[in-house]
């Protein structure tokens, strides 16, 4: 007879949450045998729902303590392993399967599942990505610990100091930190609450000290944040810990946002003297080196980084530190140098990480637009760029009319159209072109974006940014005045990858 694999309970804590709930328990349909849901108030349709997926709901009190509701709902569980999931995740089609093999593995105490916060309202607006705990063992000794960020590790070591924990290619899509989903509920106020709550309670406590500085950032308290990390820094041990790599990290990202580009960039260096491969570190030296003009160190650093690729599995990292967002800040980096072929070469490699991006595209026609040389840039992207079908070709040929490069794309249509035989096609693409030519452009994908200040803000939420850093990124590169070195710095710091809307 087969062996009957081992049975997994999804563990929740909840309330109002009849936006998100449905399509968290949709995607642990196969995986999960029970759900057991501990709901602390729910006054819309949460309970409902739950119950409609057959889920054992339990209702309680909200106590301000994370590990007590998550506790609650642990001690009904029967199944031989514990999922743990927020309202607000969703298992990765592609990848939950491998929970059930994992769940056969006698001598594996828990699994760390690989967390894609996404930040934007789309999957291609930036994540960030890193290893956390979320299965394991039921077993009456393990229970989580701590106010707010409870953990389980803590009490599974203590139980069994040899404890295997494994790391998974399993992802948990988080939809939690997009910025209206913590505008509705509130989270930075009361995370910040429960934190200051727990310091208070345990002074000494490091990952208190860690994650307050985390909430000090998304407060835009960069200061605090900075004095946060670096008390973290100082304690007992501190290089052992699981987030040490991410206290560095952040220590730079603060200074970068005070101002303090030199010592941002000395703690990042620092940083990689103690994790080496760590990419992310590599990526923020090349950023800070760019924006003191430190040029040859910058694109060093971004070489250096690029050879490391993404960041392993135990890092906690950014969607394409290492690939696409260090070739797209190396091209920012080879445009303040005036390097053409810097240039044309860092986005296409952009380009080819990852070839639906759109920034690189657009900086790419206002590259040459800026530099006068509009007329060649249809002969560049007819060469470099390899367009599978005809949508791929007007998505291009609109981004050069966005850009203000109206011939350009009428270039480029009327090429195409005498490069391939296929009568329909051809037939397809000249009457693009001549569309175009009689201004006539919507018929391609950004039509109406016509105006130079415009032409890139369509692409982005971060809106106020990318006017900013334009309108200071022509003026310094029309004021003759200016050292050239002064003017590339200029041009390196206004726009930093991080606003591009990934």
């Amino acid at each position: 007879m087969a062996e009957r694999r081992k049975r997994i309970s999804l563990c929740m804590i909840v309330k109002n949450e009849e936006k998100h709930l449905p399509g968290c328990l949709d995607s642990v349909q196969g995986i999960a045998e029970e759900i057991i849901i501990v709901d602390t108030g729910s006054t819309d349709g949460t309970i409902a729902i739950a119950e409609r997926y057959g889920a054992v709901v339990i209702r309680s009190g909200w106590e301000r303590d994370f590990a007590k509701a998550r506790n609650l709902g642990v001690e009904r569980a029967s199944g031989d392993w514990i999922l743990f999931l927020d309202a607000d995740e969703q298992l990765d089609a592609a990848t939950k399967s491998q929970l059930l093999d994992y769940a056969r593995h006698d001598e594996l105490s828990a699994l760390l599942l690989q967390i894609r916060n996404q930040i934007g309202p789309e999957h291609d607006q930036g994540s960030t990505i890193h290893p956390v705990l979320r299965m394991f063992r039921n077993d009456p000794a393990h229970r989580f610990e701590g106010r707010i960020h409870e953990q389980i590790s803590f009490s599974i070591l203590r139980k069994n100091p040899s404890a295997r924990f494994h790391l998974t290619d399993v992802v948990i899509h988080h939809y939690g930190y997009r910025t209206q989903v913590v505008a509705e509920k509130n989270k930075l106020q009361r995370n910040m609450e429960l934190l200051e709550l727990a310091l208070a309670e345990e002074p000494d406590n490091t990952f208190h000290r860690y994650n307050i500085g985390v909430e000090y950032l998304r407060n835009n308290r960069a200061a605090e944040a900075l004095e946060a990390f670096r008390i973290a820094r100082r304690s007992d041990g501190f290089a052992q810990l699981s987030y040490a790599h991410l206290v560095l990290k952040y220590e730079s990202l603060s200074l970068q946002l005070l101002g303090r580009w030199e010592e941002a960039a000395a703690a990042a260096r620092e940083g990689s003297e103690v994790f080496p491969d760590y990419t992310d570190l590599w990526h923020y030296i090349a950023l800070c080196s760019a924006s003191t003009g430190r040029f040859l160190a910058a694109l060093e650093a971004a070489e250096k980084a690029l050879e490391i690729g993404a960041a392993a599995a135990r890092y906690h990292t950014e969607d394409g530190m290492g690939t696409f967002r260090t070739a797209y800040l190396q091209g920012r980096i080879y445009e303040a140098l005036h390097d053409e072929q810097g240039v044309i070469q860092a986005y296409m490699t952009t380009l080819r990480f990852k070839p639906s991006l759109l920034p690189p595209l657009f900086r790419l026609c206002k590259y040459f637009r800026t530099a006068g040389r509009a007329s060649e840039l249809a002969a560049v992207m007819a060469r470099r760029i390899s367009c599978p079908d005809e949508a791929a070709m007007l998505k291009l040929a609109g981004v050069m009319v966005a850009s203000g490069c109206p011939d350009s794309a009428i270039a480029y249509l009327e090429w195409q159209a005498e490069l391939y035989k296929e009568p329909s096609l051809r037939s397809s693409l000249a009457a693009h072109a001549i569309a175009v030519r009689e201004g006539d452009y919507g018929r391609l994908p950004f039509a109406g974006i016509l105006s130079e200040e415009e032409a890139e803000d369509t692409l982005s939420a971060a809106v106020h940014w990318r006017g900013r850093a334009e309108y200071f990124l022509e003026r310094a590169q029309q004021q003759k005045k200016r050292s050239a070195r002064e003017q590339a710095i200029q041009n390196v710091r206004l726009l930093l990858p991080g606003y591009e809307g990934w």
